[in-house]
């Protein structure tokens, strides 16, 4: 059975690991954990959103690692104690237990899909 949405439907919100009242980056969860099947490794597809001089909260899972895919803006990504500039069409991924960080240094929205694969 097809389970079509759009991702013009979801509204933004903080990321779990940030302020609410003034988060850092927001996201459109685009697929959740519960989507797939059960015996999937896929824990999360976000469509996210590093605004204009904004940094998201430094953080690591334990259990998950991340892959960033960055289609709009500019900025830095902070893994562990490395640095990267980013920018459209740039790919990262951020093992687990690895603090990380993304930060905009650009003048428009960072904007980048975050997927989360669970460890065995």
């Amino acid at each position: 059975m097809a389970n079509k949405i759009n991702q013009k439907e979801i509204s933004w919100e903080p990321a779990s690991h940030e302020d609410p009242e003034d988060p850092g980056v927001l996201k459109k969860v685009i697929v959740k954990r519960d989507d797939v099947d059960e015996k999937s490794k896929l824990m999360m597809v976000n469509l996210c959103k590093v605004p204009v001089e904004k940094t998201h909260k430094l953080h690591s899972h334990q259990t998950m690692e991340e892959i960033f895919y960055f289609t709009n803006g500019r900025g830095e990504v902070t893994i562990d104690d490395e640095t990267i500039i980013v920018g459209s069409g740039d790919r990262i991924i951020v093992p687990a237990k690895s603090e990380h960080q993304i930060k905009n240094i650009g003048d428009v929205d960072l904007e980048y899909f975050g997927l989360g694969i669970a460890l065995d």
